[in-house]
């Protein structure tokens, strides 16, 4: 209980006071959070990258465990996501939510944060690849799943090779294997707008919550759709873990990583692609609201794996 505790102080805490400080701030102001998110993406979270691969980067033979990780996870994932929608009778467009929600975590703009307080620089390095690939399974699979093989696919490619984290996950990679570092002026710049990044994206994270419409939390696809995220996305990962016998600081990342409460991102695919809008929008907030609570206990969990 006391580890619990202690995790809730630590990661928890400063993470919903951000939160709560990005909601109040845009009832005052109504915050640009467009600009916000570009920053972010184009700017910050790439420097964090590109020192944090350098600094505490565990070698080949863990990217590899990583990628094995995120298929098996995302393949055992899906097939939850999209036997619950049949086995409830909903259309496509409630499946293609359901499946989008139960296989996308928010293990950017969320997990990110949560890892760097939770493990450090080192853990930080191993989450940002990961975060990479689930970036291309976002635009990629993600659009697959909105859309159902409609238009769009040329879209999503060019997505992905637009996002600058993916430029800075292999720069920073390059230089980690190469066994180099950055200059001191240069790497000081990168910590500088790195570690900025956390509280940026908890800020845009608590106007989207604060908008969010929470009327009607009910029916049973979102409450399928909310238990799969928070208890079923928790119990495949820790089952992919076992099965690919990943132990350590790499498997307490994976772990917390692909616990986070429904993808953001989602919303905003389905939104351009298709799919049904609110069963996205309200388990995005629901999940994420719960995971103030969750989270410390999954990142407990991970410790001790």
């Amino acid at each position: 209980m006391s580890g619990y505790l202690n995790t809730m102080a630590e990661v928890s805490l400063p993470i919903l006071l951000a939160v709560l400080g990005g909601a109040w701030l845009d009832r005052r102001r109504r915050l640009d959070t467009r600009s916000l998110a570009e920053v972010s993406l184009y700017l910050l979270a790439p420097s964090l990258v590109l020192f944090a691969l350098p600094e505490g980067s565990g070698g080949g033979g863990e990217i590899g465990a990583i990628a094995a990780f995120t298929f098996l996870n995302t393949g055992l994932m899906w097939l939850v996501g999209e036997g619950a929608g049949l086995w409830l009778g909903l259309g496509r467009a409630g499946r293609s939510a359901l499946s989008m929600t139960s296989v996308f975590g928010n293990s950017n703009n969320y997990g990110l944060p949560v890892v760097l307080l939770a493990y450090g620089t080192a853990g930080f390095s191993r989450a940002a690849v990961y975060v990479v690939g689930q970036i291309l399974l976002m635009y990629t699979l993600g659009i697959y799943l909105a859309s159902r093989a409609t238009a769009g696919g040329k879209g999503a490619w060019q997505a992905v090779f637009r996002m600058p984290v993916l430029y800075a996950a292999l720069v920073g990679g390059a230089v980690a294997f190469l066994g180099l570092g950055w200059p001191k002026g240069l790497n000081e710049a990168l910590h500088l707008l790195g570690n900025a990044y956390p509280a940026v994206v908890l800020l845009i994270l608590g106007v989207q919550l604060g908008r969010a419409n929470w009327r009607g939390i009910g029916g049973k696809e979102l409450w399928a759709a909310i238990l799969i995220r928070l208890l079923g996305a928790p119990a495949v990962a820790f089952f992919c873990l076992w099965i690919l016998h990943i132990q350590g600081l790499l498997a307490s990342v994976l772990f917390v990583e692909a616990s986070m409460p429904a993808a953001v991102n989602t919303a905003v695919l389905v939104e351009q692609f298709g799919g049904d809008r609110e069963l996205v929008a309200k388990t995005v907030a629901v999940t994420t609201a719960a995971s103030f609570v969750l989270l410390p206990l999954f990142v407990v969990i991970g410790r001790a794996l």
